[in-house]
């Protein structure tokens, strides 16, 4: 302990932090070692396999996110999956926060399966939707619940859930994006070969999955502020066109950009699209890599 001062010792105290292992851990986070393997989460493999599935069948899959700053890019991640596996036939759905509400609702559903959707996936919400995923169900539609939020008594009867707080998984305190993010490892590892992924390519999502876990100001412990760290790293190199304009339009330079500028700057304006407008215009700027706004990689529903 002695090669920390008493002024850091006391700032450590006070947030728990209190012997040398884990004085190491919080001050010098290390992928290998702080990023647990994504199978601990329950019903990761069901996931993997569902998903797989779909996409080798050409089943038509509905990504439907929750309308902020976890949400939209925990939406961007998975599409930069699927655009990686060069599947297409999905769709983007972003409710209105102010004409839909929060969460999923039974007229989406109801479109959905008129449009012959066979799998819905749920990003940062679902986990306490009973009635919607069972209409869901009764439609011929298998839902995956990929949500952080606190579960109710009674779980919803979908296909899977992925929740660090519906099981045992070491972080139960990941943001909505990082559990996409903790999808994308467990899918690169059991099929990366199979679609020629390079090792390591997950690591460039890490930009919105930090982004995320910064804005929706979950603890910074343990592996969330693996993601946080990493996340900055990469968010210093991120090709993405979109977050590039954005920067250059708030005049931060993205080599040296910080948590403050993140979570002052450029979350305020994500959130902002669903306020003033519609939260696909968010989704659009993140997942683009057209510098003109152009292709994103797949569809999106334009929300009434």
């Amino acid at each position: 302990m002695g090669k920390y001062s008493e002024l850091l010792k006391i700032l450590l105290k006070n947030r728990g932090i209190i012997n040398e292992e884990k004085i190491e851990r919080f001050l010098n986070p290390s992928y290998e070692r702080d990023f647990y393997d994504p199978f601990l989460m329950k019903d990761m493999e069901k996931t993997c396999v569902r998903i797989f599935e779909a996409v080798e069948a050409g089943e038509k899959i509905m990504i439907y996110a929750d309308y902020d700053a976890d949400g939209i890019p925990g939406a961007v991640i998975l599409q930069d999956l699927f655009r990686k596996i060069n599947f297409k036939n999905f769709e983007v759905y972003i409710p209105q926060r102010n004409s839909e509400g929060y969460g999923l609702n039974l007229e989406a559903i109801k479109d959905f399966a008129d449009k012959g959707v066979k799998l819905l996936v749920t990003i940062d919400l679902g986990i306490t939707a009973i009635a919607e995923i069972a209409q869901a169900e009764s439609l011929g539609i298998d839902v995956i619940i990929i949500d952080h939020h606190l579960p109710h008594e009674n779980l919803p009867r979908a296909y899977a859930i992925l929740n660090p707080k519906v099981d045992d998984y070491p972080e139960k305190m990941l943001c909505g994006a990082g559990v996409v993010f903790k999808f994308i490892q467990s899918f690169v590892k059991k099929y990366g070969e199979f679609y020629k992924i390079n090792n390591g390519w997950e690591k460039w999502l890490l930009d919105l999955a930090g982004l995320a876990t910064l804005s929706d100001m979950v603890p910074l412990l343990g592996e969330n502020r693996a993601i946080a760290f990493f996340g900055l790293k990469v968010f210093k190199k991120s090709p993405r066109p979109g977050l590039q304009k954005l920067l250059a339009k708030m005049n931060i330079d993205q080599r040296h950009i910080t948590e403050d500028d993140i979570g002052f700057m450029v979350t305020p304006r994500l959130n902002a699209a669903s306020r003033m407008d519609n939260p696909i215009r968010a989704f659009e700027l993140l997942a683009t890599n057209d510098e003109r706004g152009g292709s994103f990689g797949g569809p999106f529903i334009k929300n009434k």
